[in-house]
């Protein structure tokens, strides 16, 4: 009996609840760089811009979905708070402060009270649009630019909230008080004073209250708190529930101290998830919690970040216990996963925990002879019974005492003879009562080596691999063959399973009368087939290393072996789309011309990079997106750029769900039929332009030296869904009017050289759903050397003019300096021409294409620069004659 408890405690300690094989929540995780890691984040909060902003030990973190950033403060940061969802507040070890833009847009923090009296401030909340900052011995207002200390205690302040626009502070000395003017008056909101307000959480009209006994309550316009009977109670308690939010109306997300995130429903107390290490959380201990503008619930640990995702269609099954090895497929059957690894095949089984209950009657003992009826008082019988607890799964953890039942126990009515007596003997019994379920993964029995495909046929599970085929039934693994299995295809229409082994060979396996048995094998295809697929009532295709064929079921024909150039093709896989004949390759896709009997390459597909095909779709992704043929929904599969590196894609019973295996051995359900969430869509931002060593961020217009022009541009467009998956692409007017192509990395632009002239930066960028942001372009003028710009023309200009004035003066008396004059003048209105004209006729292109440029309207200009020197002497010598 005492095994059997702590078997059962054991268990449930071990793996949350769940009722149904629905898999666990969709987790993101996410960690600053390197030098950036060694930090502990205190709270986090999301800007309008959709940018989140962590508290940490080191300052405040930025993140953008991309990259991180930096922002320094006068010690830790505690707690954020965002005004008019604008202006950003820092409370932290030395005071509190704001984060500013500086003169080139760069955010700053600026301290606005650092004093002793308010050093470690940890919270930092506004009610009525006034900011309060607490630490464990201070309370300060700030408004209207001024700080007032306002409430003191010596026992220590714990807790400040927002609730109806007033003011609730918490002490250790388990006081909740409203604060008034400069004082904390008590009041009492819970049955009792000594349970402590710890947080107020605000959806609409209702606000849900935690406590320091971890328990929770809804608080509305009534003021009368009701608490919210957790159906998991105990292990809320036992893991201390610190911190939640709000994500919709009819879930809430508690997180705790050593027991991850529970997901509740707040209306029943319901459990809808737990989200701890064994779901896939780096770290049971929450930091802290907050819910972004998407309904996704992000957390900070130990590790980094997790983003958790409750209405992404994606659902994970491979943190259930149990699996092992490298995940190679996967298939539900008849309500149950199936899951082949490295190390064999493995089923998702539920598990019930049953408490027993151990009572005993007693019997009487059969005599022989005869007996008269008489009537017998049934006597009394304690029964040792397991006490009834409230509180959910984990109810049984709390203490209880053996109760004892008294029970009436039946007895027999007839009375033996006179000369007998009767005689009774105890029995023990047992009842067994169901306290938990929860899911875990068991090893099939006598598969022992790697799985790599798994098929239904008429009804039947065929899993395949190293070990040969097989076919699995609930209790029993049936051999079909036991050669090594390159590929197994299954079709309800064939009479046969096909199965190519290792050794080359293709094999038909048939069921006669319930006994697997080879029908006959495949002698004309010589080539290993990687791949085999069914063209409906017309023939089987199968994929070779350089060759593909085609096997008419018809008699027609019968083998029809197609050859492709496959020295670069790492895989083939085909499919019937719309009655077309298709394959996929690494080189591309061709389509099947039947009337000339070859393939025929499609140049309106792009080359695919990964491609998977089950039934009557194929799935392909290429350099930007994932596609479908055989689907007219493409915006959906978009999701699938959330998962890094799919190398297993298969579809579920009814040829729309899918499972998925990712690079990092995650297994996923894509539920297809899911409503996509609705995603806040936030705007395409520059983030900073690097011009000589200097980062500017709000520059929308920029002037820059020739002798300096270099331009370094990154923009960002705030994304958590597919962040990594987000496309740029960038237009320079004035360069070039051509838009670049999309890429990843266009978000960094680089201009090593911008020849003088006004430019245009235009950007756009593209998510994995194909919506389209642009950001307002960023004006760009780059000024040329001094000597070509408009006043130095206008000096020459001057200059020129007085040389002639000068030189026509001089004349008569300075014969020599007026003939100086006259060259000099010639000399700069010859360069004040070639000036213009170089600017005029600029290329924008390198200096050795200007200096031809130059050379050019230097002999256009000559014949006008001799008959100037001609005309200036004639006229000098003229006015001398005279």
């Amino acid at each position: 009996m005492v095994t059997k408890r702590w078997l059962f405690l054991a268990g449930i300690l071990f793996s949350a609840i769940s009722l149904a094989q629905t898999g666990s929540y969709f987790l993101s995780h996410f960690s600053p760089e390197q030098d950036r890691s060694n930090t502990v984040c205190y709270d986090i909060v999301q800007d309008k811009r959709g940018l989140f902003y962590f508290a940490t030990q080191r300052g405040v973190l930025r993140f953008d979905g991309r990259s991180w950033d930096q922002i320094r403060t006068n010690g830790a940061a505690y707690s954020l708070a965002l005004v008019n969802d604008d202006l950003l507040y820092v409370a932290g070890s030395k005071g509190f402060g704001r984060i500013n833009l500086n003169d080139p847009g760069l955010e700053t923090y600026q301290p606005v009270y650092e004093d002793p009296q308010a050093a470690f401030s940890f919270q930092v909340n506004t009610a009525d649009e006034t900011l309060y900052f607490l630490n464990d011995r201070n309370i300060f207002r700030y408004q209207n630019d001024s700080v007032n200390l306002v409430a003191s205690t010596n026992t220590g302040w714990i807790a400040l909230n927002e609730v109806f626009g007033q003011v609730l502070v918490s002490s250790d000395a388990e006081i909740t008080g409203t604060l008034a003017d400069n004082r904390v008056e008590p009041r009492t909101i819970f049955e009792t004073d000594s349970i402590t307000l710890i947080f107020a959480k605000r959806f609409g009209d209702t606000y849900l209250l935690g406590t320091s006994d971890s328990r929770i309550y809804l608080y509305g316009k009534n003021l009368k708190p009701r608490e919210i009977v957790l159906a998991d109670a105990a292990y809320a308690s036992a893991s201390v529930i610190v911190n939640a939010t709000w994500v919709t109306a009819d879930l809430v997300a508690l997180g705790t101290l050593r027991g991850g995130v529970l997901f509740i429903n707040p209306k029943t107390g319901a459990t809808e998830q737990i989200i701890n290490y064994s779901t896939g959380l780096p770290d049971n201990e929450i930091y802290a919690i907050a819910c972004d503008k998407n309904q996704n619930i992000w957390v900070a640990h130990a590790y980094g970040f997790t983003r958790i995702a409750p209405f992404l269609p994606f659902r994970s099954f491979r943190y259930y216990q149990g699996l092992q090895g490298n995940l190679l497929c996967a298939k539900r059957v008849n309500g149950k996963v199936y899951v082949g690894t490295s190390l064999g095949l493995y089923s998702l089984e539920r598990e019930d925990f049953y408490e027993e209950l151990i009572y005993y009657v007693d019997v009487p003992v059969k005599q022989t002879g005869k007996s008269e009826a008489i009537k017998k008082t049934p006597g009394p019988v304690e029964v040792k019974q397991q006490p009834k607890e409230k509180g959910g799964l984990f109810g049984f953890l709390r203490k209880k005492k053996t109760q004892t039942e008294t029970v009436q126990q039946p007895v027999d009515q007839q009375r033996p003879a006179a000369s007998q007596k009767v005689r009774y003997k105890r029995e023990k019994r047992v009842k067994r009562i169901l306290r938990a379920s929860h899911y875990q993964y068991k090893r099939v029995e006598g598969i022992d080596s790697k799985v790599t495909g798994l098929a239904v046929w008429k009804g039947r599970l065929i899993a395949s691999g190293l070990s040969g085929a097989f076919e699995i039934n609930d209790k029993t693994v049936r051999p079909i063959i036991e050669d090594p299995v390159r590929f197994l295809f299954a079709s309800d229409n064939l009479a046969s399973l096909i199965v190519s082994t290792y050794d080359d060979k293709l094999h038909c396996i048939g069921l006669d009368k319930n006994t697997w048995k080879e029908d006959s094998l495949i002698s004309t295809i010589d080539n290993p087939v990687s791949y085999v697929f069914e063209e409906p009532g017309a023939a089987l295709w199968f994929c070779g290393i350089d060759r593909i064929y085609r096997v008419s079921l018809s008699g027609k024909a019968p083998l029809l072996a197609l050859d492709f150039e496959l020295t670069a093709y790492d895989w083939v896989l085909g499919n019937v789309n719309q009655g077309q004949v298709m394959f996929a390759t690494s080189a591309g896709f061709y389509s099947f011309d039947e009337p000339g009997r070859q393939l025929v390459h499609i140049d309106t597909l792009e080359r695919p990079l990964v491609s998977f095909a089950a039934g009557s779709k194929l799935w392909f992704r290429d350099e930007h997106n994932w596609y479908v043929l055989g689907s007219a929904d493409q915006q959906k599969i978009r999701l699938l750029n959330l998962l890094q590196d799919i190398r297993y894609m298969t579809t579920d019973a009814n040829g729309e769900n899918l499972w998925l295996i990712t690079g990092n051995n995650e297994l996923v359900h894509f539920n297809t039929a899911r409503i996509l969430p609705v995603e806040t869509t936030y705007p395409l931002l520059l983030k900073w332009i690097e011009q000589n060593n200097t980062s500017f961020t709000r520059a929308s217009f920029l002037r820059l030296d020739q002798d300096n022009n270099s331009v370094r541009v990154e923009v960002v467009k705030p994304d958590y869904i597919g962040g990594h998956a987000v496309e740029y692409r960038y237009q320079m007017n004035g360069l070039n009017d051509d838009w670049s192509g999309w890429s990843v990395s266009n978000n960094r632009i680089d201009f090593p050289y911008l020849p003088p002239g006004d430019y245009s930066l235009a950007v756009q960028s593209k998510d994995i759903f194909g919506r389209i942001a642009d950001m307002e372009p960023v004006r760009i003028r780059v000024l040329p050397p001094y000597w070509k710009r408009p006043w130095f023309y206008a000096l020459e200009f001057a200059v020129f003019t007085l040389l002639v004035f000068a030189s026509f003066r001089l004349s008569n008396r300075y014969r020599f300096v007026s003939r100086v004059l006259s060259l000099l003048s010639i000399i700069i209105l010859i360069e004040f021409i070639q000036t213009i004209a170089g600017s005029t006729f600029a290329t924008g292109g390198g200096p050795v294409v200007e200096f031809v440029v130059q050379v050019g309207i230097a002999f256009v200009i000559l014949p006008v620069e001799g008959f100037l020197r001609r005309f200036m002497l004639r006229s000098i010598e003229k006015r001398i004659a005279e």
